[in-house]
């Protein structure tokens, strides 16, 4: 780094000085050095109308362009894109949202059927014995959920009603 106080030139410390990035003291330093150094002097006098220069050309290109047809002509295509951009794309774009729903929905109506709706009564799995009478029938089988053995007895009334007939 550079020694601040020397009487050398100092590019970095011109850069500084032009941007006025220096405190007070550097600066003061700064301008007693350009009235002794005529190079320094030239090189600020030429970076000053080159930045002068620039600032003329863009003052004049912006002078030129209408702001608020430019903002028109942006506007129109920005919606003319969002309207060609319609058909598979926005379905495929509702799809983020209609995916859950339908989700959402699906297993709603899943738990309320499985929790609320009645059960309806076991059905036997098998038939583990059977016996016919004369007068009556017995059934033995077993349900699936519960493993429940259940005997079934029925008493054949046909057989009375004849016997009492005769």
């Amino acid at each position: 780094m550079t020694n601040p106080y020397s009487n050398a030139c100092d590019e970095a410390l011109l850069d500084r000085y032009l941007d006025g990035d220096l405190s007070a003291d550097e600066k003061a330093r700064m301008e007693a050095h350009l009235e002794g150094c005529r190079q320094c002097r030239r090189q600020v006098a030429a970076i000053a109308a080159f930045s002068q220069d620039l600032r003329d050309r863009v003052q004049q290109a912006t002078d030129s362009v209408d702001f608020m047809a430019l903002e028109k002509q942006v506007l129109n295509k920005a919606l003319r894109q969002r309207r060609s951009r319609g058909g598979l794309s926005t379905f495929i774009g509702s799809l983020k949202y209609t995916i859950p729903a339908a989700a959402t929905a699906g297993l709603l109506l899943f738990f309320a059927y499985s929790n609320y709706m009645p059960k309806t009564a076991p059905v036997p799995s098998a038939i583990i014995n059977s016996f016919t009478g004369s007068m009556s029938s017995v059934m033995i089988f077993e349900t699936p959920e519960t493993r429940q053995t259940i005997l079934w007895y029925n008493e054949d009334t046909n057989t009375e009603s004849e016997q009492d007939a005769v």
